[in-house]
């Protein structure tokens, strides 16, 4: 039976394609009658918009500083709402260079970015050929965590170009200029945040030393910039975002709240991430990579709707290093899940997320599992390349 579903490969990427398709019609359409008229309240870049002003007005000792980020961002016009900038410092200079154009102007281009950082992503990991790499596509923008991060402006789809430049880098032995890739993280690091580790321990030490050296000096020049009146205001906001509902409602802290419990299971997280990327040492740079996305999304403690489109990327980056049939189904699972989030809410989502970390102890060995689905060698998903 396994068998007589891989070898449908046209098949399920025509279906993949029609189903993508479908719901990316939804998504523009929720875009055109929702997001888009109203921008001044929905879209996010507003608040990143709004940091970066704040700190060119005020000085980066201020950009964290509550009440002059409510002041400038509801300068930027009638009806504008604030809300507090939560993100690292890196996601305010990236949105300095737009300080040169209108607030309306400026949220085009954005936008224009973001999108374009999402095919990226698509260019760079998605695996197969033709058909199935525009069925990847479809599925990806479809997907209502990845079209709604668009259509509210958040920097998802940076982080999620960066992580697969890294991965298209490393694959081409290329560790410097992919650890400098990886660096880009930064604009929004929880998303990504084990990755590294799980580089490093699956024997990928240039690559973790060259985004350890990046990382550090853009972390000198963060804190040299914030003062110590604004590294205080930072961890302030970070307090506040620890217990704010929308931050938490998608990640273990939603279910469990917060305590000592939450912190006994990211060590847990942590610690089968790790174990897996070890026992990943011979495979694919691709394989430690996934591992780390997913075991990030689990650990960290602020976790947006949008967030999930990361999920994406390590199903791509899992398929190419060797995906078995078991962690074929708990993909298309999760996939259902994630379209369904506003519905079905956290802890399924949480469960598949486990499973699928939990999967991954278990790599395939040198003759290759039964039941593997290899891009290069088993031609499900289409791809030329090994």
């Amino acid at each position: 039976m396994v068998q007589y579903l891989r070898e449908r490969t046209r098949l399920w990427s025509a279906a993949g394609l029609w189903a993508g398709l479908l719901l990316l019609g939804f998504n523009l359409y929720a875009a055109s009658s929702t997001y888009v008229p109203e921008f001044r309240i929905r879209n996010d870049f507003r608040l990143i918009y709004g940091a970066a002003l704040d700190a060119w007005t005020y000085g980066y000792g201020h950009l964290y500083d509550l009440s002059a980020q409510k002041a400038v961002v509801e300068g930027l016009g009638v009806g504008t709402y604030w809300s507090p900038f939560l993100n690292p410092p890196t996601l305010a200079w990236i949105a300095t260079p737009f300080l040169v154009l209108p607030f309306e102007m400026a949220l085009v281009l954005w936008t224009l970015l973001i999108v374009g950082a999402a095919l990226l992503a698509w260019r760079l990991a998605a695996p197969g050929g033709g058909l199935t790499r525009a069925a990847h596509l479809a599925l990806f923008l479809g997907l209502f965590p990845t079209a709604f991060g668009l259509m509210v402006g958040q920097p998802v789809a940076l982080v999620a170009a960066a992580v697969a430049m890294a991965w298209w880098l490393a694959d081409r032995k290329r560790p410097v200029l992919a650890g400098l890739a990886l660096s880009l993280i930064a604009i929004k690091p929880q998303l990504a945040l084990l990755v590294p580790l799980c580089l490093l321990v699956s024997g990928q030490r240039r690559i973790f030393v060259v985004w350890l050296a990046a990382t550090a000096v853009m972390a000198g020049a963060a804190l040299v910039l914030l003062g110590q009146d604004g590294i205080q205001r930072y961890r302030e906001v970070l307090a506040m975002a620890s217990q704010w509902e929308p931050t938490r409602r998608y990640a273990i802290a939603g279910p469990l709240g917060l305590g000592p419990q939450v912190y006994a299971v990211e060590a847990v997280v942590v610690i089968v991430a790790l174990v897996a990327a070890w026992r990943q040492r011979q495979m694919s740079v691709a394989r430690p990579i996934a591992t780390g996305i997913v075991a990030s999304l689990l650990f960290t403690p602020y976790v947006g709707f949008q967030d999930f489109a990361m999920l994406v990327v390590a199903g791509w980056l899992l398929i190419r290093s060797g995906a078995t049939s078991v962690q074929v189904a708990l993909l298309v699972v999760g996939y259902a899940l994630l379209e369904l989030a506003l519905v079905v809410l956290a802890v399924p989502i949480l469960l598949a997320e486990f499973l699928l970390l939990g999967s991954l102890l278990w790599p395939l060995g040198s003759s290759d599992a039964e039941g593997a689905f290899r891009p290069a060698s088993a031609h499900v998903f289409g791809d030329k390349r090994a």
